[in-house]
């Protein structure tokens, strides 16, 4: 019996929208806003994306489950240094980019993990730090 990883995929971002809030991941942009003088560019724009987040505090992820998702060497610095963890649906996007969760402040982003099987991602987890 062949698992539906699609299906799965929607239920997460059903359920993650339905139990959390928006936030908002954000880069600095590569491009400076004035390319005849990227070096006196104190408005840098900003990559966005905004997704359905779900904030817990890291001692309420359980370790053993997160080992699942492959990378288990990188869940110290998922758990161990950050304040709070969200678990987001983000589709496809690569959590890697982003340096940093806006949810009513700014979070410095620790560390990244994904839930992917199948090539399809169904939840993403950051650790982030203010």
């Amino acid at each position: 019996m062949a698992i539906n990883y699609a299906a799965l995929a929607i239920t997460a971002q059903r359920l993650v929208t339905e139990a959390g809030r928006t936030v908002t991941l954000v880069r600095p942009s590569e491009t400076p806003v004035d390319t005849t003088r990227p070096w006196n560019d104190k408005t840098a724009d900003e990559d966005i994306l905004v997704v359905p987040a779900v904030q817990l505090l890291p001692n309420s992820v359980r370790v053993f489950g997160l080992s699942a998702l492959g990378e288990a060497g990188k869940l110290d610095g998922l758990l161990s240094v950050s304040e709070l963890v969200y678990v987001v649906f983000a589709g496809e996007s690569d959590l890697k980019q982003y340096t940093f969760v806006r949810d009513g402040q700014d979070y410095g982003i620790m560390a990244t993990q994904s839930l992917k099987p199948a090539n399809i991602t169904l939840l993403g987890f950051i650790g982030v730090r203010s």
